[in-house]
């Protein structure tokens, strides 16, 4: 509110788009300053001092929303002096009355957004890297429906990949009973161990077959047969596989289910070739001169997108082309993802059919692709036809995401290229300390320690969050209940997940990922839970704290006006955020506005020799202020915590 105003006030002045702001070294300067002067210097050839002077002189007569007074500092800084009791005046009563609709857009956008993220294979049992992605993805759905978009949130199920193609051919050819044709899978399916979750059965199996891959000349042969017979979708394997990964899926949504993670809609990759999008898609890039058929050369006989050519590396020939349809027929996973993205914009003339997949926790219907479903019509759901698409998928995937987008524009769809967004992010490992506590086996020292699925080496997410949350019950100095527990361990791995930038590579520790003080998800619980209890206390006591404009003190203390400004700084923290697409922006102000509550609840007299708590003040108007303040606190903390999908705990 405070930085909007001014930001607003220099942007009109000085006609440039963006406005920087810090703290003065010295508090009597002001409460806010701004070095724009000094970047304008150069290009006005002129003093800093002078160009700040000038706008001083120009916004006296109309000062910004808050601002009482500005001033100018060498060597050309802008300051502004708060008025705090008119922003407290207007803002706390704004919280208490909006509560959880407080800070949402007047005029929202109301523009479609399609955001696809998770989208694990289903072949085997998730592991923490994926949790990322997942909780990524869920908290910018979040933010962006809090804006006022309309989000469609949906994960992707790659049935038809090599991955599954890998565990099928393994469950069929890798261990007797092998399968026959025209046999039925009855002994296939007792060969699945009822010892352990049939997702972490798979895990195993999937690691196994990457090891016998090449030792054992029959199977990659076997693998093509079964890749095809999936493709097809009609051959009783292609039941068994679509059944395998039903199971793995259902795995998969149980686990992400344990960090208040929901989707919309499940979309199948069998039913996007079912359903026939790769042949319009096909012969649209073909006549938009988007597809080159290869005679020659490292792809040939192969359908290629013109992406860079054949180039001479130090390892031979190699074509920086990307291949959409391979020399024996089969298409690639880009090929088939270009066709998904059509129609996530709804440029496709094809739909799929869909059928209810079941309730989740918050009672909302999962819905599925399928091939006995109904038209979107009939089910009175529309899917796709979005105006802007975002795809969370990590940072190794960034060049056939691009791929993605250079084949619509090929197409003539430069505003749904425009609106493609890849959101990439790098890959999750483990701490020593991590790896250890997990029960990772390596052989030499590491500062971190990566997963592979193909190896079989990592952690399975499940048992991730059962260890957490066996932290966060060892690490509590008070017995926890079971639903504590577990709502803490979500906040504090949906966190740890969220503060690092997307380009940052997560070295994930249990010691950092659990402290109660500090950069941490239970900190942000804690910091609530207080409020919550300070004003439980407050009601027991029967004190009056009903809101009223003239409890507000004439000079606030230095806790109460960090406070205030934390307050007013949540709906543009939520706004960038959704512009930008960078959730570790939020989680920045969510721990700042945590410290500034624990800074006015403990210290909320700076300097003076006894802090009051303040269910005991006697003074009646600065007890209704600061409890009145705790309130409109623990209303913003509890939507922060909202929008990262962590729980917002009253008692802990």
């Amino acid at each position: 509110m405070i930085r909007e105003g001014v930001a607003r006030a220099l942007k009109e002045l000085l006609n440039i788009k963006e406005i920087p702001f810090n703290v003065p070294p010295q508090r009597e300067l002001g409460d806010l300053s701004s070095a724009v002067c000094l970047s304008m210097a150069k290009q006005r050839r002129e003093s800093p001092m002078k160009i700040a002077q000038e706008i001083v002189e120009r916004l006296k007569s109309k000062l910004p929303p808050y601002v009482q007074e500005i001033g100018v500092s060498p060597p050309g800084y802008l300051n502004f002096k708060v008025d705090w009791p008119a922003l407290a005046q207007d803002l706390i009563p704004r919280i208490l009355q909006k509560g959880e609709l407080f800070g949402k857009p007047v005029s929202p956008p109301r523009k479609k957004v399609f955001i696809e993220h998770t989208s694990v294979n289903p072949n085997k049992a998730m592991h923490i890297g994926h949790l990322r992605n997942s909780v990524l993805g869920d908290t910018v759905a979040r933010v962006l429906e809090w804006l006022g978009f309309s989000t469609e949130v949906c994960n992707y199920i790659d049935d038809t990949g090599l991955q599954v193609v890998d565990v099928v051919t393994a469950l069929l050819y890798l261990d007797p009973p092998y399968y026959t044709e025209g046999s039925d899978f009855k002994g296939i399916w007792k060969k699945v161990s009822p010892d352990q979750p049939f997702d972490y059965f798979c895990w195993d199996l999937y690691a196994r077959f990457q090891d016998e891959f090449e030792k054992n000349p029959s199977l990659p042969k076997k693998r093509e047969e079964v890749l095809h017979k999936i493709e097809e979708g009609i051959h009783p394997i292609a039941v068994l596989a679509k059944d395998l990964a039903t199971k793995i899926v259902r795995s998969h949504l149980e686990t992400v289910a344990q960090l208040s993670i929901l989707f919309d809609l499940l979309n199948w990759e069998s039913d996007i070739i079912a359903r026939g999008f790769w042949e319009d898609t096909f012969e649209l890039l073909k006549g938009k001169g988007g597809l080159r058929f290869e005679t020659e050369g490292p792809n040939k006989g192969c359908w290629v997108v013109p992406f860079g050519g054949i180039v001479e590396t130090a390892e031979g020939i190699k074509s920086l082309d990307k291949v959409l349809v391979r020399s024996n027929g089969s298409v690639t996973y880009t090929g088939k993802d270009v066709a998904y993205q059509l129609w996530k914009f709804g440029l496709l003339k094809k739909d799929f059919l869909y059928k209810p997949w079941g309730h989740q926790a918050n009672g909302e219907i999962l819905w599925t692709t399928a091939r006995e479903g109904e038209p979107g019509d009939r089910v009175s759901k529309y899917f796709g036809h979005a105006e802007m698409v975002i795809n969370v998928i990590d940072t190794r995937q960034s060049y056939p995401q691009q791929v993605v987008v250079e084949c619509l524009r090929q197409m003539g769809f430069e505003k749904e290229g425009d609106q493609s967004i890849h959101m990439a992010y790098e890959v999750v490992n483990l701490s020593p300390q991590a790896a250890r506590l997990l029960g990772m086996e390596e052989t030499e020292e590491k500062k971190a320690y990566t997963m592979s699925g193909r190896s079989g080496t990592g952690i399975k997410a499940k048992d991730f969050i059962q260890m957490v949350k066996q932290k966060v019950i060892e690490k509590a100095d008070h017995p926890l209940e079971e639903r504590v527990a577990s709502a803490l361990a979500s906040a504090a791995i949906r966190y740890y997940l969220l503060k690092f930038t997307l380009e940052s590579q997560i070295v994930f520790d249990f010691d950092e990922a659990l402290k109660t003080t500090g950069d941490t998800g239970v900190y942000l619980e804690y910091a609530h839970a207080r409020a919550c209890s300070i004003l439980r206390k407050a009601k027991e006591m029967k004190i009056d704290f009903l809101w009223r404009g003239g409890c507000i003190p004439k000079q606030l203390t230095e806790a109460e006006r960090g406070l205030l400004d934390g307050l007013s700084r949540f709906s543009s923290a939520v706004a960038k955020t959704g512009k930008t697409l960078r959730v570790s922006q939020l989680t920045e102000y969510a721990f700042d506005l945590a410290t500034s509550f624990t800074n006015f609840y403990e210290h909320p007299d700076p300097g003076a020799d006894v802090q009051i708590p303040f269910i005991h003040l006697r003074d009646q108007g600065i007890q209704t202020f600061r409890l009145s303040l705790v309130t409109a606190f623990q209303k913003v903390m509890r939507n922060v915590l909202n929008l990262m999908g962590m729980p917002a705990l009253e008692r802990i």
